[in-house]
């Protein structure tokens, strides 16, 4: 038995094989799983519920199939808007692997595998901990945000911004929210499109329906996948603005499986489950007490440099003793856990950040106990390191 703090990157929110959206699916399976593209009452249903619930006024919604998809759909319709060719992304984002997909934000790093075009100009993500402009807090002057504004002002043929409200797979690292709001004002000013990449973060990963609730602002396009069908199947949604999704004729975006009633079902009882158990106030109140108790248990050791969080993401930098990333230790560290029954994945710029993402549905005792099993696991690293003996340590575990 393993405790999940990787919940298939966030596609589990609502936990593993949650009863009621097995039940909801196998009724749904019974009555109408596929069509071929034509409307179902589910599927009317979920866009209404989502376009009511999300933080941009009138929206539309269209569903296909992962994250990915949804990208090059945006990238259709921004383009098809704003008759521009490229887009603002930033370093170390992620936002899928098909080649439409890096043609907005990481060709380069897939030029061994794909042909991808390189429709994009970057910039710096916001990195407090490692600031890529060498600034601190007292001293920052949102440089980050005005390496923005430099690069939209430079470039006319930027149509879009697209942008994670925090790093996700190659994180967990989260900006301040001065910086979207700040971006926020830039893109309207410029009468460029902002597209909120929620894949992620959203549904209650940073402790609310939407992450841009978090921060307060009004995108213009907002992504979601992963855990919006509870992660029984590869559903996503593009959600915008009706004179942006009005732009292209019918049948533009879509595909055989995108829409699929079975799918829509699976969407409509993952929203209860998020609404019902307040999985999103949950993500809130147990993230703070779950990064409080990892900075007071953790912090103490040499080998985390930094811990920091927004709801039920959290993430634990691993460093040298010269304040640079260690990547190794982060590896270290993740399969010493695994031994000691946590489940967790690695990420950020440097592969030195270790992501906590647990499923929403995570008890208050099994974050204690996640804590203690890895305060345990820095214990046994350090006295691998020192060459003491680390039996009495793994006797706490019994």
């Amino acid at each position: 038995e393993y405790l999940d703090l990787a919940a298939a990157y966030s596609a589990l929110n609502q936990g593993h094989r949650h009863p009621k959206i097995v039940a909801r699916m196998l009724k749904q399976a019974n009555t109408l799983a596929l069509t071929n593209g034509t409307l179902s009452d589910v599927k009317i249903q979920l866009a209404k519920e989502l376009s009511e619930a999300a933080p941009i006024p009138d929206a539309l919604v269209h569903f296909d199939l992962g994250g990915a998809k949804a990208v090059e759909g945006a990238k259709i319709l921004t383009r098809a808007f704003t008759n521009k060719k490229n887009f603002l992304s930033f370093k170390f984002g992620f936002h899928g692997r098909t080649t439409g997909a890096l043609s907005v934000y990481d060709a380069d790093s897939y030029a061994n595998l794909y042909a991808a075009p390189k429709d994009y100009y970057q910039v710096p993500y916001p990195y407090c901990h490692r600031c890529p402009y060498g600034k601190t807090p007292d001293t920052c002057g949102m440089a980050c945000l005005s390496e923005v504004e430099r690069t939209l002002d430079a470039h006319s043929d930027i149509g879009a911004v697209i942008v994670e409200p925090a790093l996700g797979s190659r994180g967990y690292i989260f900006p301040p929210a001065d910086f979207f709001r700040g971006l926020r004002k830039l893109t309207r000013e410029r009468g460029i499109l902002l597209i909120d990449d929620e894949i992620q973060m959203g549904l209650g990963r940073m402790g609310y329906m939407f992450a841009a609730e978090y921060y307060g602002i009004e995108p213009d396009i907002i992504l979601l996948s992963k855990s919006l069908a509870g992660g029984m199947w590869p559903l996503s949604a593009i959600i915008g603005r009706r004179d942006i999704m009005a732009k292209v004729p019918p049948k533009t975006l879509g595909s055989t499986f995108s829409g699929a009633p079975l799918a829509m079902a699976a969407g409509l009882v993952s929203l209860e489950v998020l609404r019902e158990e307040k999985l999103c106030e949950r993500s809130r109140l147990l993230g703070e007490y779950f990064l409080d108790q990892l900075k007071e248990r953790l912090s103490r050791f040499s080998a985390v440099g930094n811990i920091d969080g927004r709801g039920l993401a959290i993430g634990i930098e691993f460093e040298l003793t010269d304040g640079s990333p260690d990547a190794d230790a982060a590896e270290r560290f993740i399969h010493r856990a695994l031994d000691n029954g946590v489940l967790m994945q690695r990420g950020g710029p440097y592969k030195n950040i270790v992501n906590l993402i647990p499923p929403l549905v995570i008890a208050r005792s099994e974050i204690d106990e996640v804590v203690r099993r890895l305060e345990v696991t820095l214990m046994e690293m350090e006295a691998v390191v020192t060459g003491a003996s680390s039996a009495r340590d793994r006797d706490n575990l019994k």
